[in-house]
């Protein structure tokens, strides 16, 4: 009974010990990260809206001759204007994006197409019936056409129909007479193969998304589409920096365009979300840092580069938008994304997919910020979510420009390098990256690991589809000199960036288009 008596005793104490030395460091923390909030300089700069505490040299922004608005104009794409050109009309947007959804490989992705849009798109038979459906609407599969758009819509459809299936047109807009279906255009009747019993397709904006949003946002779709010719001054955006912002006559952050573009222009697009669309002035975003760059390095400015990065995109948006890109008249589409897939699409799944104690451990700040890999899935699954979800979105996207004799080339997704931070900087990146990333999903090491599976896959991408591989991430490893946080850049980041693409673009353009 002793030794079982001292066992017992030496049990319960330990288990006393560690619960004792759980909350210990559960509690230390608590404190630590309470103490990164109220006196990280950083944290402090961001919460404050006070300037980067760094030193305010010449080293620490852009390079003096990019302040310089005669040499950007010297050097700026002959295919921009400065002044202000007509944007397509929405019935010209439907037309080159239709291509798009036609290709696109099964029903998931037409009804994703559909969505984003804030479509409905029906394919008929010669007869007028529905043989598919993707649209929010009662009518279905076998039904006939007036289920779907009314009485009063009726009659002109049909006659659309009849009379295009006997000319040599390829598509007919069709006004809509009932409130609910007006928007930009009424309908859109447009005759494909690709139509399902050799019909047509009918294309027409869902009621409870067009006329597009209030007047006071810079959105026609939200986190998808801008509207055109808007401008934004003095916004202070989250990194403290103040932009001026205007969109051009295609609904990017650029001057406007011509399209198709002047004989003997090269034409380049920067596609991507935020950290492609980010400067503090149209003028000093990375797209068109590099526009300047690669024209004084030939000497002419016969190359356009067209920032057509936008807020809140993602490889599966970027999917949708393809028409878009190549409505502009493309010889080369530079891809740099990541964030977004990662942080806002597959956290959540893997979080969701959590164990209950996998779930019940991520409530501890502690084994949350230290041991934050082992509440998330393992390496292989994690690798194989990547290449399912993110990189056959851009398998489609490289092989839709190559379709259309389009170059593409892909770049590896930078964030800050531990190995180039202080603890200082650290604290400031964790912090925001469960601030305004991965919230209590994870921390700044699982993005970073999380990043590099990313990288690797985009990397064997390159390999598979014989694609130019732009190593930014490897000729990035900065602190917060370059990095505002996790993804977004500071002006001299903005600026190496483009450097560090323009020098491997340059080899070819120069074979590409014999310069």
């Amino acid at each position: 009974m002793n030794k079982i008596g001292r066992l017992l005793f030496f049990t319960g104490s330990c288990v006393l010990w560690l619960c004792l030395l759980a909350l210990v460091l559960e509690g230390w923390a608590r404190w630590h990260w309470r103490r990164i909030e109220t006196q990280n300089p950083f944290v402090k700069s961001r919460i404050d809206e006070e300037l980067w505490p760094i030193p305010r040299i010449p080293e620490n922004d852009f390079s003096a001759y990019l302040n310089d608005a005669d040499l950007r104009n010297t050097y700026r794409g002959q295919g921009k204007s400065q002044t202000t050109l007509a944007g397509p009309a929405p019935e010209d947007e439907l037309l080159w994006r239709f291509p798009a959804f036609i290709a696109q490989e099964n029903d998931f992705y037409r009804h994703v197409f559909a969505n984003v849009y804030g479509l409905n798109i029906l394919s008929l038979t010669e007869t007028g019936d529905i043989s598919e459906t993707y649209a929010a609407i009662p009518a279905g599969k076998g039904d006939s056409l007036l289920k779907a758009v009314g009485e009063a819509d009726l009659e002109p459809l049909v006659r659309a129909l009849k009379e295009l299936a006997t000319s040599a047109e390829t598509h007919r807009f069709v006004p809509a007479l009932s409130p609910e279906h007006r928007g930009p255009f009424g309908y859109a009747v447009l005759r494909s193969p690709a139509a399902e019993g050799g019909g047509c397709w009918l294309a027409y904006p869902r009621s409870e998304v067009w006329p597009p949003a209030e007047t006071d946002t810079l959105w026609e779709l939200d986190f998808f589409t801008y509207k055109k010719h808007m401008e934004r001054r003095d916004r202070i955006n989250a990194l403290g920096i103040t932009e001026d912002f205007r969109i051009n006559n295609y609904g990017f952050r650029d001057a406007d365009i011509i399209v198709p573009k002047p004989a003997g222009t090269y034409r380049i697009l920067c596609v991507g979300a935020s950290t492609t669309e980010e400067g503090p002035v149209n003028d000093l975003t990375y797209p068109a840092i590099l526009e300047t760059l690669l024209n004084k390095h030939f000497g002419f400015n016969r190359i356009d580069v067209v920032n057509c990065g936008l807020s809140g995109m993602n490889s599966l948006k970027h999917r949708m938008r393809v028409g878009d890109y190549l409505a502009l008249d493309p010889d080369l589409v530079v891809l740099y994304n990541a964030v977004n897939d990662i942080c806002h699409d597959l956290y959540p799944i893997w979080v969701k997919d959590a164990s209950p104690l996998q779930k019940r451990l991520r409530e501890s700040v502690f084994l949350r910020r230290y041991f934050g890999q082992v509440l998330l899935p393992d390496r292989s699954r994690m690798r194989a979510d990547i290449e399912h979800s993110k990189i056959s979105n851009l398998e489609f996207f490289i092989r839709y420009f190559r379709k259309h004799q389009v170059d593409v080339a892909v770049c590896s997704f930078a964030a800050p390098s531990p190995d180039a931070l202080s603890r200082v900087e650290r604290d400031y990146y964790e912090y925001y990256t469960v601030l305004e990333w991965t919230g209590r999903y994870s921390n700044f090491e699982c993005y970073l690991n999380a990043l590099r599976l990313y990288n690797e896959a985009l990397h064997r991408l390159c390999e598979r589809e014989n694609v130019l591989y732009i190593p930014v991430e490897e000729n990035m490893r900065d602190g917060v000199v370059m990095f505002g946080d996790i993804c977004h850049l500071r002006n001299p980041g903005i600026e190496k960036k483009a450097g560090i693409i323009a020098d491997a673009l340059i080899p070819r353009i120069e074979k590409a288009a014999r310069l």
